[in-house]
């Protein structure tokens, strides 16, 4: 009489249905019926001839045994979960032969970041620069209410880092310090994101007695004139006196923060200028490199660049590849800002969980704008679900909800929304 083995063998070309199964564990999280278009070698084939993509998720058997990031192909047109037995086999080579043939009788597939402690919230949309690439300036011109940001700190209690970073100058908050200050009492780091014009002997001293762990400042070219034709109303030299002036301060009255970073875009006639930029920032005490990034080509912002600067769209690959090119030999300049992370202990990463099977996206972080709503990421500028509000609800309450789960359980799963198109995490291939 054949073993377990040998009669499964002989059917792998089926599969088990765990459309009820699945249901009963969380029907909410369900692909999204409009997303954006897969790659073609993402399709595979059901027994039945139909045509399904496969997703990650945890089976459970037997009430106790649990298989992790099983393949399981779901069928859009029927909206139904199959395990395929070819992949059992696969999976369970050397199990018990009661294993090979047992029922799945539970399903989690709630794979991607759950435990957050980076939050990264607009402090203002206000800039003193007019940056013709800014999505920043078509925003409407506020500033987040102090009395509001304390409360999202009560409702985030296991935040460990916040990035006051957003669409506009950090420093033009007049509640800025303020808004440090509770974060500091707390133990919280702070870390923003300048354009390094507003760095007074006044403004550095603030900066190192309330321990901002961190200040990146945008550059986009070591030249002057072709500094201020990306960043409108910024004066370059400005820029190094005020880095100099905070190394300086920093250094000799002992303080360990802020480190100071470096971060901009290139466009098309800047695409190889990244060594020199970083060589110059160096020299005026610049110490991490964070990145560089070219235009964004983003639905949501490509509609506000002026018609003169479409054709940079063109050339977002190549500048693309010259940054990567480029970055290796930044890092052997300046430290590179993963390791800034590490050593300070901020989790901080843009990837998350990877998802072996397509492009993802899983950031460890939760972005919210200076209205307290939570979106995907910065790049998406209008709240997705007033439920998702850091000043009314509690984070732990936030994430557990159907909607926002369903929302990173596709993002997970390589589903992105249509609003998602043009980003880099919808075409990147997993290593």
């Amino acid at each position: 009489m054949p073993d377990s083995t040998d009669r499964l063998s002989a059917t792998t070309k089926s599969s088990s249905d765990i459309t009820s199964v699945w249901n009963r564990c969380h029907p909410h999280l369900q692909p999204l019926a409009d997303a954006l278009p897969l790659d073609p070698g993402d399709a595979c084939l059901l027994p039945d001839g139909r045509r399904g993509v496969r997703l990650l998720a945890h089976l459970r058997f037997k009430g106790e045994r649990w298989l992790h990031e099983a393949p399981i192909v779901f069928d859009p047109e029927r909206r139904r979960y199959h395990f395929l037995d070819e992949d059992r086999l696969a999976l369970l080579q050397g199990q018990s032969g009661e294993l090979l043939t047992a029922e799945v009788d539970a399903v989690d597939a709630r794979l991607w970041f759950r435990e957050p402690t980076f939050l990264n919230i607009e402090p203002t949309t206000r800039c003193n620069y007019a940056c013709w690439y800014c999505i920043g300036r078509h925003m409407k011109q506020e500033d987040i209410q102090v009395e509001d940001f304390a409360r999202m700190l009560d409702n985030f209690p296991t935040v460990k880092t916040i990035a006051l970073v957003g669409e506009g100058e950090p420093l033009m908050h007049k509640g800025f310090f303020e808004m440090a200050g509770m974060a500091r009492d707390r133990g919280i780091k702070v870390m923003i994101i300048s354009n390094g014009s507003a760095f007074s002997q006044s403004v550095v001293e603030k900066l190192c007695e309330y321990q901002i762990a961190y200040v990146s400042i945008s550059i986009d070219s070591a030249n002057p004139q072709t500094f201020s034709q990306s960043r409108i109303d910024g004066e370059l030299d400005r820029v190094w006196a005020g880095i100099e002036r905070l190394r300086k301060y920093r250094d000799e009255q002992g303080y360990r923060y802020p480190v100071i970073a470096l971060k901009g875009t290139l466009f098309s006639h800047t695409r190889d200028e990244l060594p020199e930029i970083v060589e110059a920032a160096k020299t005026h005490g610049v110490e991490v490199f964070e990145s560089f990034q070219p235009l964004n080509p983003m639905t949501s912002y490509v509609r506000i660049y002026p018609s003169e600067q479409l054709a940079q769209l063109q050339t977002v690959g190549e500048v693309s590849r010259c940054i990567e090119r480029d970055t290796e030999r930044a890092h052997r300049v300046l430290k590179p800002m993963a390791q800034f992370c590490a050593e300070a202990g901020i989790d901080f990463d843009k990837v998350g969980r990877a998802n072996p099977l397509r492009p993802s996206c899983d950031e460890q972080w939760v972005y919210s704008l200076l209205s307290g709503d939570i979106t995907p990421c910065c790049q998406i500028k209008s709240p997705v679900s007033d439920r998702w509000n850091l000043f009314r609800a509690k984070l732990e309450d936030i994430v557990r909800e159907p909607d926002y789960e369903n929302f990173r359980f596709n993002l997970w799963n390589g589903f992105f929304p249509r609003y998602c198109q043009g980003c880099w995490k919808t075409t990147r291939r997993p290593s």
